[in-house]
């Protein structure tokens, strides 16, 4: 009955249990057989029913299905519901139909009337026998009221005007209001239709310029652009800022909060002679004629120590004269002084001058020139930053001299020989000391401002209130607008995060598509009516205003946010006189607690890895390079979605591109926000310019490349090049080489690498290695790293050395040519790790081209040309010692270890 009624609401089963009504709540069909049917009630079954009480009618080609037994299980617990096993002599056909229970005859046959007890709506169940049957559609049928159909007026469609959206109107106008002939412009129908007229030119172009959008080739817009981008893994790039390292001359021993201090380039009419600046002192001059650098630090600690006595750091050249670091060096020794103290300066207190421990960074800088000893002459290319790895403090025995002796990592090994100490010309002759030093008290900067701004509230859509359900209470439903704030300032800063343990030289380096904007937002939870926030960000420095407000707490935010504090705070606030001053313990109490709602966004390159419960937002900058933020709109796109109410305060950075990327000797200037230094004599440099700034990836390159982008990107490996490849993505190799060997049952790839540098490959390598090219491995393949095959070299050369020369000072120079090693000069010797890697034959043409460039050589004539150990093989006639691929050729010369190649000359003529 009522089979045409469809409601949303059970209201009414509920009601049929609580008034002892008997019911049928639903049927399944149990067996395969399709025989059995278990029909489920509304509670608990009659006492007395019996397999003559169910009748199933219904069904177009199997009809008059009779119910052969009937087996009733009664549920013990008074919660569950009684259960009715009906069993019938023949299945039905895919038709509905009807079970009823319905009371019987004096001779047991059933009649037409609802069993006594039964409530009236659910005495009879629709089902199917072939419901339990494979489907790929959803079983559920869709009961609801469709809206009534419209019927839609024949319009033009091809209107995208003014002029042809006003004579659409006016056309319909006058089909449906024939006697409407007024055509004036004054009246008030044509003026009607010219404001909707121009509304649909505007809409036809917000249209128009969507569809301009939706597709790469044609978007113009940045955002556009870049979301087009990523569906294929195209990441575009915003650029990034630039780096400086800076060395700060004190003149006495201080500290500094790095947040609350900046450094800027010189700017016209800046003055000359101080370098510390406040903020007052900028308060006139444009913002546009000096660049702003922030101190990054990169161990935690925020405060930055300043020593004189690190101003100028001397090296130690034990005694000696004409010294030197080569190119490559790691290490050096510094001179130390003892710390004098008490009013007798000459008091050696056992301490000692210089506080340099591992993690500092020094700037070498040649001071003067060596020939001349003018610094004028100093060659400014010679200046680098090294960060220490070790430092130990020693004594020079012989000269009772105090000592440092520092080492830095490979990363940052000397690019340049360094000279030290050199013979002053003619007519003095003397020694010429520190022609370069060490400076200290090094700090990294990057380009760019700080700002705050207060974002504003997400808006407040709707509020719905739900009525309660079967099983839930009323409820109102804050949905919140769309927020999409954007930055007020830019250009955004975007740079790479830096990592703790990186090199001086790492840290100045910066992958562009890794950079991340210097975004971070605080948030203030929101009332739960979304109205508003609980307090606002000027509260958190100076809660006084809102003392007062939480000491009455009459509206529904004060309320909340009172039981979100300690007691012992909310004790304080019932105590205290709104009219007197705020106790000194309330105002930091409250201020602390503020401060510990506060909600930290940060900022990620997508949402799409993001946790439901992440507090990650995305910005996006567009054709002007201004930051608009957008969060998660749902769960389901990652990330939490910001509730209404909610107040957001950015934290960012303003300054990128190549705008950053100033000269040497320009950032001289030391910005403090909240404190002076009268007197001070402190003077920031640059000793070499800032690098890394990039400008955001043109619009043009991005369409060019992201279509084509996905096809180079090696997603997973099939072939041995494929691993070898991959390999090669880690930066400390020179090269990888991969091949497939067969065991007999599948195949095992067999990966080789060649270290950046050295010829030896750490387990922890391999082992990097290893577990990164795991994800990428075929399934089928066994999966092994190895080092490269190192194979020596037994090579002798005849040299036939020119007249006038000497024999040895030829083979010397030969032996540094054909030498492992990072020549003085820069270069790399011929057999240097770094210029051999897999399957690079050693051609004869090679080795005497190479002989034959030394001063001195005459001829060369090619002698041996073999693998170690294992003899001749037609190489030198062939010209060329052919490798595997997986081979690589080494030849280090060392008497101490001949089996890793030997090398001799027989030198003739000369003298």
């Amino acid at each position: 009955m009522d089979d045409l009624l469809h409601c949303q609401s059970g209201q009414r089963r509920e009601d049929v249990r609580n008034a002892k009504l008997y019911g049928l709540d639903y049927l399944e069909v149990s067996d395969d057989l399709q025989v059995t049917l278990l029909v489920y009630f509304l509670g608990k079954a009659p006492e007395h029913i019996q397999a003559a009480n169910v009748r199933i009618a219904g069904g177009q080609r199997i009809r008059d299905i009779r119910v052969t037994r009937l087996n009733l299980m009664r549920q013990p617990d008074p919660t569950l519901d009684d259960v009715m096993e009906v069993t019938v002599d023949r299945y039905g056909d895919f038709s509905t139909y009807t079970l009823s229970v319905v009371e019987t005859d004096q001779a047991g046959r059933a009649t037409g009337q609802i069993m006594l007890g039964f409530d009236t709506r659910y005495s009879t169940i629709s089902f199917s026998f072939k419901a339990s049957c494979p489907s790929d559609l959803d079983c559920k049928a869709v009961q609801n009221c469709p809206a009534p159909l419209r019927s839609e007026p024949d319009i033009n469609y091809l209107a995208k005007d003014y002029a042809s959206f006003r004579q659409l109107m006016l056309d319909r106008l006058a089909l449906i209001m024939p006697d409407w002939q007024e055509t004036h412009v004054a009246d008030l129908g044509i003026a009607l239709v010219e404001v909707l007229a121009y509304t649909g030119d505007y809409l036809s172009y917000y249209q128009d310029a969507v569809a301009t959008e939706a597709y790469l080739a044609t978007a113009r817009q940045r955002i556009s652009v870049r979301r087009h981008a990523r569906l294929v893994d195209y990441r575009m790039h915003d650029g990034c800022n630039a780096r400086a390292w800076l060395s700060i001359h004190t003149d006495a021993d201080r500290s500094f909060d790095a947040r609350q201090a900046s450094f800027i380039t010189a700017y016209p009419g800046a003055p000359r002679d101080k370098h510390i600046l406040t903020t007052q002192d900028l308060a006139n001059v444009p913002a546009g004629s000096y660049e702003i650098f922030e101190p990054l630090v990169f161990d935690g600690n925020q405060t930055l120590q300043l020593h004189a006595a690190h101003n100028e750091i001397q090296f130690y050249t034990w005694g000696d004269c004409e010294c030197c670091l080569a190119s490559g060096a790691t290490s050096a020794t510094l001179r130390d002084q003892w710390a004098r103290g008490g009013a007798d300066t000459e008091i050696n207190t056992g301490k000692r001058m210089l506080q340099l421990k591992a993690g500092d960074v020094l700037i070498f800088e040649e001071m003067i020139g060596p020939g001349t000893g003018n610094p004028a002459d100093a060659d400014p290319r010679r200046r680098q930053a090294v960060r220490l790895t070790d430092v130990a403090a020693g004594v020079d025995p012989l000269y009772q001299q105090p000592i440092v002796t520092i080492n830095w990592g490979a990363e940052d090994a000397l690019a340049f020989p360094l000279c030290l100490s050199a013979q002053a010309p003619p007519p003095e002759c003397n020694c010429l000391e520190n022609v370069s030093v060490a400076h200290g008290n090094v700090v990294l900067v990057d380009h760019g401002q700080s700002i705050n701004e207060v974002l504003g509230q997400v808006p407040l859509y709707t509020i719905q209130e739900r009525c309660p359900g079967i099983c839930d209470p009323a409820d109102i439903l804050v949905t919140p607008g769309r927020f999409r704030p954007a930055l007020q300032q830019h250009p955004l800063t975007f740079r790479q995060p830096i990592q703790l343990q990186e090199s001086a030289c790492a840290l100045l380096a910066q992958q562009v598509r890794q950079a991340l904007p210097a975004l971070s937002l605080d948030s203030i939870a929101p009332a739960p009516d979304g109205s508003k926030a609980l307090f606002a960000f000027s509260d958190v420095q100076d809660p006084t205003n809102l003392a007062s407000i939480l000491h009455d707490a009459k509206d529904q935010a004060s309320q909340v946010l009172l039981a979100r504090l300690t007691p012992a705070t909310r004790q304080a606030l019932a105590a205290y006189d709104s009219s007197a001053p705020i106790p000194a313990s309330l105002f930091a109490g409250l201020a602390k607690e503020l401060n510990a709602m506060l909600q930290t966004w940060s900022a990620a390159c997508d949402l799409l890895d993001s946790e439901p419960d992440a507090l990650n937002m995305v910005v996006e900058t567009d054709n002007d390079a201004a930051g608009h933020v957008r969060f998660a709109e749902a769960a389901s796109e990652g990330a939490m979605a910001p509730p209404a109410g909610m107040l957001f305060e950015a934290h960012y950075r303003v300054g990128n591109g190549r705008a950053g990327n100033v000269g040497a000797e320009t950032i001289n200037f030391l910005v403090l926000r909240s404190e002076s230094w009268p007197g001070a004599e402190v003077t920031p440099r640059n000793p070499m310019p800032a690098c890394g700034g990039t400008d955001p990836e043109a619009l043009a390159d991005v369409k060019l490349f992201a279509p084509h982008a996905f096809r180079k990107t090696l997603a997973r490996a099939i072939t041995a090049d494929d691993y070898a490849t991959l390999a090669m993505r880690n930066p400390k190799l020179q090269r990888a080489a991969a091949t497939l060997r067969w065991t007999g049952s599948w195949y095992e790839v067999l990966v080789a690498i060649d270290p950046l540098c050295t010829e030896q490959a750490d387990p922890v390598l391999l082992g990097e290695i290893s577990n990164y090219l795991e994800r990428f491995r075929r399934i089928g393949h066994d999966l092994v790293v190895k080092p490269a095959q190192y194979v020596p070299l037994d090579v002798e050369l005849k040299i036939c050395v020119k007249p006038h020369y000497l024999r040895a000072q030829v083979e010397a120079a030969l032996l540094d040519i054909f030498s492992n090693r990072l020549l003085p000069s820069g270069k790399k010797g011929l057999f240097h790790p770094d210029n051999l890697s897999f399957g690079n034959g050693i051609y004869a043409s090679k080795l005497t081209a190479a002989a034959q460039a030394a001063p001195g050589v005459q001829e060369v004539d090619i002698v041996k040309l073999e693998r170690y150990f294992e003899g001749p093989n037609d190489e030198v006639q062939n010209g060329v010692l052919q490798l595997g691929p997986l081979e690589v050729a080494q030849l280090d010369n060392n008497a101490s270890l001949p089996e890793n190649g030997r090398l001799a000359f027989d030198m003739r003529g000369g003298r």
